[in-house]
C-alpha cells in the first residue's frame, strides 16, 4: 500500500477544492463523528466550514496491516490532496455552528486558557471558555474500493495546550456507518 514517489513529492501542493457536493455516505460519516465526539452536554460546537486534507504519512507497516489496511492508495491520495466546503444541509442542527476556520482561530488565541488564566480567570472558567470558542475540524474521507470502510480524522483545537484529535475507521453495516475498533492513533494536548 505504499504511496508512489510522485504522490509523496506532490504533498506540498495546495489541496484542491472539490466543487461537487458531499454524497450521502460522506454526510453520514461526518454526522457520526460529530455525534460521537459531541455526545453529552458540551453545548454548541464550532465546526470548520472547510474540511482538511487527511494525513496519510504513516509508517508503511501501519498503512499495510494496521488501521489503513484495505483502503485504496488512490482513495487515500485523493483525500490527502483535497478539501470540501461544508454547508448547513450537510451538518444541520442547533448544536452545530459552521465557522470560518481562520476567524475562529483568532478567537481561540484570545480565549486560550494560558492567556485567560494569567488574566485572573479560574482554571475551570478558562477551560470552559476555551471549549466554547474551540474549533472542531473534519478531514476528507478515504474509502475502500467497495465503499464499505472509510477513514476520517478530526481535530478539536481550543488553545496551545488545549485540544484532541484522532483518525477513526468506519464500516458500513446494514446501510449505516459505524465506528470500528480500528484506530490510527490520536493526540491530546
Amino acid at each position: 500500500m505504499a504511496l508512489s514517489a510522485r504522490s509523496v513529492a506532490s504533498w506540498h501542493e495546495r489541496p484542491i477544492k472539490i466543487a461537487a457536493p458531499l454524497d450521502a455516505d460522506e454526510v453520514a460519516i461526518y454526522r457520526a463523528v460529530i455525534r460521537q465526539w459531541n455526545s453529552g452536554e458540551r453545548g454548541a460546537l464550532n465546526v470548520s466550514a472547510e474540511t482538511f486534507s487527511i494525513d496519510v504519512t504513516f509508517p508503511s507497516q501501519e498503512a499495510e496491516c494496521g488501521c489503513l489496511a484495505g483502503l485504496s492508495p488512490e482513495g487515500l491520495l485523493k483525500a490527502s490532496h483535497s478539501f470540501h466546503v461544508l454547508t448547513r444541509s450537510d451538518l444541520p442542527g442547533k448544536d452545530i455552528r459552521l465557522v470560518d476556520p481562520n476567524e475562529q482561530s483568532a478567537l481561540i488565541a484570545k480565549n486560550d486558557p494560558s492567556v485567560t488564566i494569567r488574566e485572573g480567570r479560574s482554571v475551570h472558567a478558562a477551560v470552559e471558555n476555551a471549549f466554547a470558542s474551540g474549533l472542531f475540524s473534519l478531514s476528507e474521507i478515504a474509502f475502500d474500493k467497495e465503499r464499505r470502510h472509510a477513514v476520517v480524522s478530526y481535530g478539536f483545537h481550543c488553545g496551545l495546550l488545549c485540544g484532541n484529535g484522532a483518525m477513526w475507521v468506519f464500516e458500513k453495516t446494514n446501510g449505516e456507518w459505524k465506528r470500528t475498533d480500528r484506530m490510527c492513533g490520536g493526540w491530546v494536548s
